[in-house]
């Protein structure tokens, strides 16, 4: 028994001497030079702040002998204290970086900040439409230059469900996209198609998801597409219908009951912008050429804002422009003569995209185009080819044909002469950033704003 009780003895003494020296370890660490800092702190993906407001972050870090910090918003230094203590001076979407740095060793933490400002809606002479697919992000927009922005798109199936992932693409960030353009003062609709290509907005042929669930599941679509703007924060609609391959929709009486019911639904809602409460805006783009007379007995729907006349891509089997002046002018007086629209509910609408074709033109039948010609961003043909923006055509292949700056100038004369609602662009991550070569600050400037 006494050598039992002497084991146990030196047992609880062992115990004791090795806990002793764990907790020595944990109150008193010790470091390699080359450790890297840890930081603690409650950090998220975004923060949101109003104007005024102060920026206050107060991390811990482990090591910290010898570290030093820095905070930066949108690459300038904010700060180069452990603590970040910042007043938001001005509304937009920021970059915030803190960077901890001990021997040439680095960590770091980054975020969005999304500063908010009461909502003041832009004042404009005429709309100034900008596209936004989900090919494109926050950083694609000029804000100065657009009244409003349509996201492209929300896809609708034939069971009358919608697509509120935007297939999935993590760029488009609605949250701060809608945020920002409020900041601006500029009012964000989402956009229902069906399947669409979205350099072009050309509908996939064939398809007709939207339409069917349009006739079919009327009452499920609608409240499935009044929900998903709702729950995503949009300021409205936009109807983009499938094209109908033959020339004209089989039921069109069914069909606009669905555009005047969606009306009539989502006119009955309010939504607030910040603190100011608003009316959801709702409109519908138009296709051009042989297959427009399908959307006949939509267009004059009183609770539709406005119509955007997508006034582009006449390819023909002739290498020609697909987005000439003549086929703008024309296309539009179909709506406004033939089919009785107003001009102020008349957006015209521009590609930021060209239309190359090459091969040999003896080939060229309707059913082998595709083969033979190519759509190119009007960003890429502007770092491409020196002083694009001067002309509407380059001389390679069978020719490249889009809307340079004399083509704008163009049309936005037409616009104003004839009193439409505005001018748009299909779309601004297609357009180029420079200034000097955009086509969205070009028409911004040619119809007025």
């Amino acid at each position: 028994m006494k050598n039992k009780i002497q084991i146990v003895l030196f047992s609880l003494v062992a115990l004791t001497i090795l806990s002793a020296g764990c907790e020595d370890k944990v109150t008193n660490p010790t470091f390699g030079d080359k450790d890297v800092p840890v930081i603690y702190i409650d950090w998220a993906e975004s923060f949101a702040f109003n104007v005024g407001d102060v920026i206050n972050l107060s991390p811990q870090i482990s090591p910290s002998d010898g570290a030093t910090y820095k905070w930066t918003l949108n690459d300038a230094v904010i700060s180069t204290d452990k603590e970040l203590h910042y007043t938001l001076t001005d509304p937009g979407s920021y970059t915030l970086n803190f960077v901890v740095e001990r021997n040439g060793v680095t960590n770091s933490r980054t975020a969005t900040v999304l500063v908010v400002k009461p909502f003041e809606p832009k004042t404009y002479n005429k709309k100034s439409v900008a596209w936004i697919t989900v090919d494109g992000s926050v950083g694609d927009v000029s804000w100065d230059d657009i009244t409003h922005l349509i996201v492209s798109s929300s896809v609708v199936s034939a069971d009358g469900s919608v697509d509120l992932t935007f297939g999935g693409r993590t760029s488009l960030n609605t949250a701060t996209l809608i945020q920002t353009a409020h900041n601006y003062g500029v009012y964000v609709l989402l956009e229902y198609s069906g399947i669409t290509t979205y350099l072009n907005a050309a509908h996939s042929y064939g398809s007709l998801t939207f339409h069917d669930a349009a006739i079919n599941n009327r009452a499920t679509l609608i409240s499935n597409m009044i929900a998903g703007a709702k729950q995503l924060g949009f300021d409205g609609i936009n109807v983009y219908m499938d094209k109908a391959d033959n020339g004209a929709f089989a039921d069109p009486a069914t069909l606009k009951i669905f555009y005047q019911d969606l009306g009539t639904a989502l006119k009955e809602n309010t939504h607030l912008i910040g603190e100011v409460e608003s009316n959801y805006i709702l409109s519908m783009s138009v296709y051009c050429g042989w297959t427009n007379a399908s959307l006949l007995d939509m267009v004059n729907i009183p609770e539709y804002d406005w119509i955007n006349v997508l006034a582009f891509t006449a390819e023909d089997l002739t290498p020609t422009s697909h987005s000439a002046t003549w086929y703008f002018t024309d296309q539009i007086t179909q709506w406004l003569n033939w089919y009785g629209v107003a001009p102020g509910r008349i957006v015209g609408v521009a590609p930021a995209f060209g239309l190359r074709y090459f091969g040999t033109v003896a080939d060229y039948t309707w059913g082998n185009l595709w083969q033979y010609t190519e759509y190119i961003p009007y960003k890429t043909i502007c770092t491409s080819y020196a002083n694009a923006e001067t002309v509407n055509q380059q001389s390679v292949d069978n020719g490249l044909y889009y809307d340079g700056w004399p083509a704008i100038v163009e049309k936005a004369q037409f616009v104003k002469d004839n009193n439409l609602a505005g001018m748009g662009l299909w779309s601004v991550e297609s357009d180029s950033k420079d200034p000097a070569k955009s086509l969205m600050k070009k028409i911004n400037t040619e119809i007025g704003n």
